[in-house]
């Protein structure tokens, strides 16, 4: 059979024999029984049975012909998405669908795929952020989430959530460079001299802040290299990676959500306010929980991460307000005044953020199906009618979320609970700040005694500091629901931290002015009191 058509072939598609084979079928809606030629090749294509003499099938490069016109193949879809309903497939897997990224993969190139929905990327933007993604075979986690929240908190939360040991490490191997630096005489600006005494030792030091600075360093070029790292990565679902964006596959990979769901070993809720309000979110929770009845659910509030991260940042900042004062030599209150200006502004930030806790846990203990949104009929439809057969009825979802699963959920968060791992990040400028201290003692004709008791002395600062810390969270998120009198609750909360902190640090001062013996007891209690 010859050919009815003649067509030119772009430059670009001269050496893709599978492009070739599409522009052929473009011109000739019918089985390709006609012949075409390859004039890259020399190669001349009479039937089918000339392809798979290449070597490989039409079906095996993923074309497939048919004599539906486009307009038909729509309907088919539309009909196809119907029959899913009407079947009851909500759960079906289509393996040839499953596409996934690793988690820290995601956040890379400033984490560009979580900062603007699918609605919002130019035709091409769509296929880059589906290129990304690779074939698999089941997901280690499924992030569920919504859009209405902005990417970059979701991007700070799982760049912590994942990443904090490479931080840590960055940090603990910037400050271990910089020890060198401390134990030769530099000159360099802000130099700060003070006087010391320990044990036998009685003299001045002087002191930079080498180790402190490549701290801060080495954290931020680990929070920068941390996505690049593939070891220990996790595969995930993302739905603007994993479904292809393109208008005529999107709805494909939609509807195919509930098969992804059920390969997925783990469902991860980046929780906002607006989560539960979303349908397909809630059709993503039933659904896991159908399909993986001992699955494992992480709700991942993204307050907490914003705790750490505005922490992190408050530390820092009083370190430098507390050691430019000092070095500058202006008076010491002013330093103080300015300290507690900004203690003030953190509290209050806080508190709002810690009150997020009470509305995760009221929308749970609160959930209405009949009050969640949704912006297609069909989808509406479709949702319910897989709830529906899953539960029983809207009503006993609605309760299984109010009872069962919110007892399941809300339980870590019935109080604001920070892991270690998070505290041992937020407590390393301040361990890097009193090894600076430490280290300037080397310098001096001290005796190793006192050396190593001023190491000691400056490790229970830390534990002090870190106790303060934790203090002022407890008692933030203690004072969090803003009902009445916000901002004088505000100064409540701030002022009394301020004495409790005062009356901590004169106790520790006090002791540490006693025997050895006090000063050890001292810090053994801080030891106990910061775990």
């Amino acid at each position: 059979m010859e050919c009815k058509h003649s067509f030119l072939i772009p430059d670009c598609v001269k050496n893709d024999p599978i492009t070739l084979l599409s522009r052929a079928w473009s011109l000739e809606h019918r089985r390709p029984t006609v012949g075409f030629s390859f004039p890259f090749s020399g190669i001349r294509m009479e039937s089918c049975d000339d392809v798979e003499q290449l070597g490989f099938t039409l079906e095996a490069v993923g074309i497939s012909f048919s004599d539906t016109s486009p307009i038909e193949a729509e309907v088919s879809h539309v009909k196809s998405k119907e029959a899913k309903l009407a079947n009851m497939k909500h759960l079906e897997v289509e393996h040839e669908l499953l596409r996934g990224i690793g988690l820290r993969a995601s956040l890379r190139n400033g984490g560009c795929v979580w900062m603007r929905p699918a609605d919002k990327l130019s035709s091409g933007e769509k296929m880059d952020r589906w290129q990304t993604s690779i074939k698999v075979d089941h997901f280690d986690v499924f992030i569920s989430h919504t859009w209405l929240t902005a990417g970059r908190w979701k991007i700070l939360c799982l760049l912590l959530a994942s990443s904090w040991p490479i931080l840590l490490f960055g940090w603990a191997l910037a400050v271990l460079g910089a020890i060198p630096c401390h134990l030769v005489d530099v000159s360099f600006p802000m130099t700060l001299v003070y006087s010391c005494t320990s044990l036998d030792f009685e003299g001045t030091c002087s002191s930079h802040l080498f180790a402190h600075y490549s701290g801060l360093i080495g954290t931020l070029i680990g929070l920068l290299v941390a996505p690049y790292l593939r070891c220990c990565d996790k595969m995930c679902f993302l739905d603007v990676v994993s479904i292809n964006q393109a208008e005529e596959e999107k709805e494909v990979g939609i509807y195919a959500i509930g098969g992804f769901l059920a390969v997925s070993e783990e469902l991860m809720i980046l929780w906002d306010r607006p989560y539960f309000s979303r349908l397909w979110c809630i059709f993503e929770l039933a659904a896991f929980r159908k399909c993986n009845p001992q699955g494992k659910i992480t709700l991942k509030p993204l307050f907490v991460e914003t705790c750490v991260a505005v922490g992190l940042v408050f530390v820092y900042l009083q370190i430098f307000i507390g050691w430019t004062f000092d070095t500058i030599g202006w008076t010491d209150r002013l330093s103080l005044v300015l300290r507690l200006i900004v203690t003030l502004a953190f509290t209050h930030y806080l508190r709002d953020l810690l009150y997020t806790r009470c509305q995760l846990i009221n929308d749970l203990r609160n959930f209405d199906l009949t009050h969640v949104n949704c912006g297609s009929d069909f989808d509406r439809d479709f949702i319910y009618a897989g709830i529906e057969a899953w539960y029983g009825s809207s009503a006993s979802f609605t309760e299984y979320v109010k009872g069962p699963l919110a007892d399941e959920l809300a339980k870590p968060f019935s109080k604001f609970r920070v892991s270690r791992a998070y505290w041992a990040l937020a407590a390393t400028p301040s361990v890097s700040y009193e090894l600076c201290l430490s280290l300037s003692l080397i310098r001096t004709d001290a005796s190793d005694a006192a050396i190593l008791w001023t190491f000691m002395l400056r490790t229970s600062n830390v534990l002090l500091d870190l106790v303060c810390m934790k203090l002022l969270v407890m008692t933030c998120d203690y004072f969090a629901s803003p009902r009445r009198w916000n901002s004088g609750k505000t100064l409540f909360v701030w002022a009394g931290w301020a004495i409790s902190t005062w009356g901590l640090w004169q106790l520790k001062f006090f002791t540490d002015s006693q025997d050895q013996f006090a000063a050890v007891l001292s810090c053994l209690t801080l030891v106990i009191a910061s775990v």
